[in-house]
């Protein structure tokens, strides 16, 4: 269930990594999603940030106060922006209406999450569309209180992916996704 808790049971079934602060990324794939959870190490608030890289495109999928999709194209070299944040899903109702609103989302930008202010303020649960194909992926997590400073999955990166980007997305990105973690996706038989 995507309701930004980790509930008992609900992750043990998931791969595991661990980013270098100690932050838990728990991933796993059912019925054409993979799903992903992350359990930053600290008790505050976060925002988090995946980012997938498919062909020529790259998509960020934003967690904040409320969900927005962003998208880079490759265009003659470059990392250029094709589609800026457009803000979704802000209610913190679990009613009727929000559940909507969030099967909506999900329908329309092909992921969906809770925003940051529903369920633990350290873990967040993404719900993400796949095509069957293996992705390459980057993760990283914003602490409220801390908000310049992005905690990458997987460590080591210095691209465009872990900059800090005051006033919203910049109109060119330098990305790096060879360097990104390449994520296979395995049927429920256990094979791809």
């Amino acid at each position: 269930m995507i309701d930004g808790t980790f509930s008992p049971g609900e992750w043990e079934q998931a791969v595991v990594e661990t980013a270098l602060d100690g932050s838990t990324l728990f991933f796993l794939h059912s019925d054409g999603y993979l799903y992903l959870g992350l359990r930053a190490n600290t008790t505050e608030m976060i925002v988090g940030n995946v980012y997938l890289n498919r062909g020529e495109a790259i998509t960020i999928l934003h967690v904040s106060a409320a969900l927005g999709t962003g998208v880079y194209q490759r265009e003659a070299g470059q990392w250029q922006l094709a589609r800026d944040f457009v803000w979704r899903c802000r209610s913190t109702s679990s009613g009727q209406a929000a559940q909507d609103e969030r099967d909506a989302f999900l329908q329309d930008e092909g992921w969906v999450a809770t925003n940051s202010r529903i369920g633990t303020p350290n873990e967040l649960e993404y719900q993400i569309e796949t095509t069957g194909e293996g992705l390459r992926m980057a993760v990283n997590y914003i602490k409220a209180s801390e908000t310049d400073v992005k905690i990458p999955w997987p460590d080591g990166l210095d691209d465009g992916s872990v900059q800090p980007i005051p006033g919203g997305l910049p109109e060119q990105l330098d990305f790096s996704p060879d360097r990104w973690e390449v994520i296979v996706l395995l049927s429920s038989d256990g094979g791809e």
